[in-house]
């Protein structure tokens, strides 16, 4: 097969032409020396031809094979003849016969050609096209063949024929240039100027071949007939060239592809040389007639003024097609407009996800697309003539039928199921006059259920169901502060006061099936209109609504009270988890904010939950406790900023020498009005209210400034600082530590870290791990309240502590046979095995001096020694 480099193919016609040439020409004193190579380049040139047209039949089959083919067939025709001529004139050396075999393949060649071209046409030529097409081939046609008559046919009456052959074939050699000189027309007008643009190199190969055939054979038709020159043999050459061109042109260029022809775009405007080209030949013909007609005197004035008649029209047509080429322009213009609009349309009705459709004024389906065909599980031609009046109900009851309207509406499939779908109705007007409307349907089922789904995430809580805090809030907002009918509510605050002890001894599990079975309750206790809802962990709150009087509202509320007091059988297990409930009402004259209202209840919580719990307190009750409440949480931020807190110290005193060895620093506030508040009175507010890491943070400023002042006074006194449980298990607790170590340049040793039992059983391993890390610093780490909480004293000896300190409650039942005495030996026993120290706090006789002093603790702390006192007092008293 043949495959060259586009670039060579032009180049290497012309050398094999230039040596045909050669041939000829420098052996043309050698008749058949140069017969023979003229055969031989001729047949060598048309199967070249043939070759490169069958490859690009290949090559293109699926656009232009069979023009490819067909025009293979016409080379092929040829070379078929150029053997038979060579046969007779090279192989058996006699005169080639005339006519004879070889006429009939030559004549065939352009009988495929013209094949080759009707394919072309029928293939491109658009039934708007073919009119127009017809008659500028036609008067391009009638042209030549009046020429060719003329001039070549014409003048083969004068020339005596031999047989019936020789004048079939006389006339049918230039019918067959006409034929070719079509294919050339053909080329011209069958394809738009972007159609040549993009195949520039194949149409012009195609159009130079087809021009070198016709030239060649009109001369070769013209010397023979009728100027007689013999030098026919230099013809030769161009009938090769032109079959060359004619086989290269499938392998310059783009292969003549067939476009859709519903989806082909006009050029816009009609190339000029094809619109005057009819009208040019026209004219020429006529200049000949008249030239020719002035050596027929006697039909120089009829043939002259028939001339000049028909040349004025086509004069005044060419003016009027002039004056019109702007406005057809235009109509091309608006035509290709209309086809892109139509097509754009098309694309967005077709490849819309969505269902779209049209709808006429009784509601039924004018058109739907692929979208809706699968929405409704039928197919465009089922739903056409359908009636959807839900479709367009909504729009109908519109009092505004010009603008687009939104609803949601549910559909039903053919199959029964129904999707909800949002609709958008656009109206159709033609002519200010409603006629229909097109229709856009989105499926938004699953977009639904996603929704409930997250609000119900977002809204409910997920192990209860019942609703969360977020949501809680936005009733209580709406109930409260919205417009709303005059009604009292009560809002109730619900704590389960033994709720961790449940966690931790019967696991997480069989907490989560109390809160179930709690929400579960609270709601059989209520109203339907009532609102139940868990605020996190163990916490919930109810809204009592449409209370008629404070006895009502009461007795509701002890309701939830009783329902939650009774037995829980969970998982096998039988327990009692005791509620505190704080309660406050609302009625909707006082117009309470929302955010006193909760303040208010949760004051009333905490209330009932420091009077033993498994009780309710109603904040009208507690109003000017509560208001003192209040006002200390309002104020302790500000205590903090203007240093109205203060710490006290308490002396820690060594057993054995009955020397100071140590203090506990204690806080204070000193309120400029109130005067000195206790701890107990601020300290849980403070860790209610999220203040306690601000307010532990200046406890241990405050004492690590105290310790290093002391030590540089020569004063060796330990100083024990309490953390909160909040406090220790915050992330940053550590880091805390180190940054006020480096701000107040004190020595760890000198620091005592007093944890409660509660704070180290929190989360052993966490526990653990952070004490390691305090040990590493230097502190030395004491268990307060020692004895109180739920640690496992397997679990001790895991901790790395110092001291243990044993609370006042065990001290003042001290005396002998007793618990406290009990207890206190044991946990004066255990510290010595695990090689701890003692300290004992709430010491305040000497009897619990000498006991304790029997028992062989190591220190003391207590009224006895010393209440707790400003630090100013600390020296004079380490000095005794």
């Amino acid at each position: 097969m043949i495959s060259l480099k586009k670039s060579y193919y032009l180049p290497g016609i012309l050398i094999f032409i230039a040596i045909y040439y050669l041939w000829i020409i420098l052996l043309e004193d050698r008749p058949a020396l140069s017969a023979l190579g003229n055969n031989l380049f001729s047949i060598i040139g048309c199967l070249l031809a043939t070759i490169l047209l069958l490859q690009a039949h290949q090559k293109f089959r699926q656009h232009e094979g069979r023009f490819f083919l067909y025009l293979a067939c016409g080379t092929g025709s040829y070379l078929i003849a150029e053997l038979i001529w060579m046969s007779y004139e090279n192989i058996r050396q006699v005169e080639v016969p005339f006519p004879g075999v070889s006429d009939i393949f030559y004549v065939f060649q352009s009988v495929w050609f013209l094949v080759a071209f009707l394919h072309l046409i029928r293939r491109h030529v658009t039934k708007n096209r073919l009119i127009s097409f017809i008659f500028d081939i036609a008067i391009v046609m009638t042209v030549a063949v009046t020429y060719s008559w003329f001039f070549l046919i014409r003048p083969l009456f004068d020339t005596p024929f031999a047989s019936r052959g020789e004048v079939i074939l006389a006339f049918a050699y230039p019918m067959c240039d006409i034929v070719l000189l079509f294919c050339m027309i053909s080329i011209y007008y069958l394809f738009e100027k972007r159609e040549w643009q993009q195949r520039l190199r194949l149409f012009q190969f195609l159009f130079i071949g087809l021009l070198l055939q016709v030239g060649a054979d009109t001369m070769f038709v013209y010397m023979t007939t009728v100027s007689g020159n013999e030098a026919v043999r230099l013809i030769d050459p161009l009938f090769i060239l032109g079959l060359l061109m004619i086989g290269v042109a499938g392998h310059i260029g783009s292969p003549v592809a067939e476009e859709p022809r519903q989806e082909r775009l006009s050029s816009g405007t009609m190339q000029l040389g094809k619109l005057f080209l009819p009208y040019v030949l026209v004219i020429l013909l006529f200049s000949t007639m008249a030239l020719y007609a002035r050596r027929d005197e006697g039909l120089t004035g009829l043939m002259l003024g028939c001339a000049i008649t028909i040349l004025l029209i086509l004069i005044r047509q060419i003016l009027m097609i002039l004056s019109n080429q702007d406005l057809i322009e235009e109509i091309h213009h608006k035509a290709d407009e209309l086809e892109v609009s139509e097509e754009r349309y098309k694309s967005l009705f077709t490849y819309h996800p969505d269902a779209v459709y049209s709808l006429d004024l009784k509601g039924r389906i004018e058109s739907a697309n692929p979208s809706f065909e699968k929405l409704t599980e039928q197919s465009a031609n089922e739903l056409v003539g359908k009636s959807y009046r839900q479709l367009m109900e909504q729009q109908q009851a519109a009092t505004d039928k010009t603008t687009a309207h939104q609803f949601e509406t549910i559909f039903r499939k053919s199959s029964g199921m129904d999707v909800l779908l949002n609709v958008t109705n656009i109206p159709i007007r033609v002519r200010d006059r409603f006629v229909g409307m097109y229709g856009i349907g989105q499926d938004i089922t699953t977009v639904r259920e996603n929704e409930l789904k997250i609000r119900r995430l977002a809204y409910y809580d997920h192990l209860t169901g019942a609703i969360n805090r977020t949501y809680f809030e936005e009733v209580l907002h709406h109930l409260v502060e919205g417009e709303q009918e005059d009604e009292t509510i009560i809002l109730c605050f619900i704590d389960l006061d033994d709720f961790k002890l449940v966690n931790d001894s019967f696991g997480h599990h069989v907490g989560d099936q109390l809160l179930i079975q709690v929400v579960q309750r609270l709601t059989e206790a209520v109203e339907p209109e009532d609102i139940v809802a868990r605020q996190g962990g163990d916490e919930f709150t109810v809204i009592l609504r449409k209370v008629m009087s404070d006895e009502q509202g009461r007795n509701r509320t002890a309701r939830l009270l009783d329902r939650l007091k009774k037995t829980y059988s969970l998982d096998g297990i039988e327990l009692i988890s005791n509620p505190s409930i704080g309660a406050v009402s609302c009625p909707r004259t006082t117009g309470k904010h929302v955010v006193t209202l909760l303040k208010q209840a949760d004051l009333a919580m905490y209330q009932a939950k420091s009077s033993g719990g498994k009780s309710i307190v109603f904040f009208e009750d507690i109003a000017e406790k509560a208001s003192y409440r209040l006002r200390l949480e309002s104020e302790l931020p500000i205590a903090i900023e203007t240093d109205q807190l203060i710490l006290y110290y308490q002396p820690q005193v060594d057993t054995v020498t009955y020397r100071m060895v140590g203090v506990e620093g204690l806080i204070r506030w000193n309120h400029p009005e109130l005067g000195m508040i206790a701890p107990n009175d601020f300290i849980p507010m403070a860790e209610e209210a999220g203040m306690i890491i601000r307010l532990g943070e200046w406890v241990l400023r405050e004492g690590f400034l105290q310790a290093k002042r002391w030590e540089d006074d020569g004063l060796m006194l330990k100083v024990g600082l309490n953390v909160s449980m909040q406090q220790f298990h915050h992330p940053t607790f550590v880091l805390t530590l180190i940054r006020l170590v480096e701000e107040t340049k004190v020595n760890p040793k000198r620091i005592d870290l007093e944890i409660t039992e509660v704070s180290a059983v929190e989360d052993i391993e966490e526990t653990v791990e952070t004490m390691n890390r305090l040990k590493e610093l230097g502190f030395t780490i004491s268990i307060d309240d020692f004895g109180t909480g739920y640690s496992s004293l397997s679990r001790l000896a895991d901790f790395p502590i110092d001291t243990l300190k044993i609370p006042r409650e065990f001290v003042e039942k001290i005396q002998p046979a007793t618990t406290g005495y009990s207890m206190i030996s044991s946990i004066i026993h255990l510290a010595k095995s695990l090689e701890l120290e003692v300290i004992a706090e709430g010491v305040e006789t000497l009897e619990q001096v000498n006991v304790l002093n029997r028992l062989e603790c190591s220190r003391m702390q207590g009224y006895y020694f010393g209440r707790p006192m400003p630090h100013e007092q600390i020296p004079a008293l380490y000095q005794k």
